[in-house]
């Protein structure tokens, strides 16, 4: 029992602390991996510039054409419906357009039609 207690007592003491090499309050010798000086290069980065302007796409209002439910019998009949597709802001920079996530209506197929998010895209100049 002694022996653990001793040898506890020993891993519980202060000893020497064996540094990392480099300086790591030096940042210019030792940079951080995502930091764009370290030398280490992404070729998935995309280089987005400085933002110049945003443009402002307002909602706009698009006629669709879903089928009415009739008895059995009688000929297929379509109604005209008026939904409003929301508004978006896209951000026009010094190499290309920023385009947030934003939604849409697609036919899917006649008189079948499903909102659809579309995601974030940069498109170049």
């Amino acid at each position: 029992m002694k022996v653990w207690a001793l040898a506890t007592l020993w891993l519980l003491l202060p000893g020497p602390v064996f540094a990392q090499v480099g300086n790591p309050t030096d940042f210019g010798k030792n940079p951080h991996p995502a930091m764009p000086w370290s030398g280490i290069t992404n070729p998935n980065r995309v280089n987005y510039g400085e933002v110049v302007r945003h443009i402002q796409i307002p909602s706009q209002q698009v006629v669709i054409e879903v089928p009415v439910p009739t008895p059995e019998g009688f000929p297929r009949q379509t109604q005209r419906q008026a939904v409003d597709v929301p508004g978006y802001v896209i951000a026009e920079t010094t190499t290309g357009f920023y385009y947030p996530e934003r939604w849409t209506i697609e036919q899917l197929n006649v008189g079948v039609y499903q909102w659809r998010k579309l995601p974030a895209e940069f498109r170049r100049k």
